[in-house]
């Protein structure tokens, strides 16, 4: 059996697990990971914006985000953290180029993937854009973000869905009468 057929048959038969759009199933490769020096540098600065930003020092916070993304562009978390901080700051444009980026490279990353599909569903929320919001709540559940997947399963169209399939394949495997 194809992943797709194993995603197509998990949906059925788990309809509150969420809907993982098929563009997603020819991810790309992961991007190249930095050294172990320069992955403990981008750490260390990241962390340092994290602390920055819980202190309100949001400006001080931001250059410190930056700075992780011109040491190592395709650093992945960081990009998280600093669509975060813009959203704190009202720049929601940034915050949504931020998030792209991050799933962008965040290929085969869960932990990036299921906060940076949650964040920009959240945002893409808040701009109207409901279609999109719910592909990105349904692929944060996918990859485990507790949040989307109680949005997902709170889908009252896609619990619908799921209860006329389970009826349906309950139906075709009932001995015939």
């Amino acid at each position: 059996m194809s992943k797709n057929d194993l995603e197509v048959l998990n949906l059925i038969f788990n309809p509150e697990s969420g809907y993982a759009p098929a563009a997603d199933s020819t991810e790309s490769e992961p991007l190249p990971e930095p050294d172990e020096r320069t992955l403990a540098q981008l750490k260390a600065i990241e962390l340092e914006g994290v602390r920055l930003a819980e202190k309100n020092a949001l400006t001080s916070a931001l250059e410190a985000f930056t700075k992780a993304t011109e040491l190592w562009p395709t650093y992945a978390s960081v990009y998280n953290n600093r669509a975060q901080l813009y959203r704190l700051l009202g720049n929601t444009d940034a915050a949504r180029a931020d998030l792209d980026t991050a799933i962008r490279c965040g290929v085969g990353n869960s932990t990036v993937l299921k906060q940076a599909y949650t964040q920009r569903a959240i945002l893409r929320r808040q701009q109207g854009d409901g279609e999109g919001a719910e592909a990105d709540f349904a692929q944060g559940a996918r990859y485990g973000n507790e949040v989307a997947k109680s949005v997902v399963k709170n889908n009252p169209y896609a619990k619908l869905c799921g209860d006329m399939v389970q009826q349906a394949m309950a139906k075709l495997s009932a001995p015939p009468s």
